[in-house]
């Protein structure tokens, strides 16, 4: 019998992880497999093999494969700098350049989406991440937020990276504007006791 042979595209860190396949990672965590099925889970899942095909793998073949895919133990790496421009599905996206002027509609919808942020990661970056429609040397413009459920659709296939740098740098912010806010409003009551 003949092997059929297929190329396969085998991230070797991070960088090669959708968001997509972030999720459905992490829902085969959360299953109680065996190794063995937990191989298996993963192999489909990041490399997008059905189970048929990599029942047909040579042990070495898949053996080799796992040991590259041992990268998924370790936590994604988090540099603390957020990601402001993404090349990605031949378009160029920008991070919402100006957070201070984030509209109403934007905010409630993160807001919204980050009570289960795990799940709604795509979502969450189809807001955040959009088409930079104008860019100079220092400053770029990004498309109008228009919500739809088929660009959330198609950030399943964003990259996490950018997606986890965002999601850091936007809970930090999270963290710090109550902290701000609280600081400026009393600094601003002991301008008008002064004035009084």
């Amino acid at each position: 019998m003949e092997r059929k042979k297929r190329r396969v595209a085998i991230p070797s860190d991070w960088s090669g992880i959708t968001i997509r396949m972030y999720q459905k990672f992490q829902e085969a965590k959360k299953k109680k497999l065996n190794e063995e099925e937990f191989n298996l889970e993963v192999l489909s899942v990041i490399c997008g093999l059905e189970k048929e095909m990599i029942e047909q793998l040579e042990v070495k073949s898949l053996n080799e494969i796992v040991k590259t895919l041992n990268f998924l133990e370790t936590e994604i790496p988090d540099n603390k700098e957020l990601v402001k421009k993404v090349d990605w599905n031949g378009k160029k996206y920008g991070f919402i350049p100006n957070i201070s002027e984030i509209t109403a509609g934007e905010y409630i919808d993160i807001e919204q989406y980050c009570k289960e942020a795990e799940k709604n990661i795509n979502k969450i970056m189809s807001i955040l991440y959009r088409p930079i429609v104008k860019e100079t040397k220092t400053r770029y413009s990004i498309e109008a937020y228009e919500p739809s459920e088929e660009t959330e659709e198609e950030f399943l296939d964003f990259p996490i990276l950018p997606s986890v740098s965002a999601l850091s740098f936007f809970f930090r912010l999270g963290k710090l504007l109550p902290n701000a806010l609280g600081k400026y409003l009393k600094s601003e009551r002991m301008k008008r006791k002064k004035t009084a």
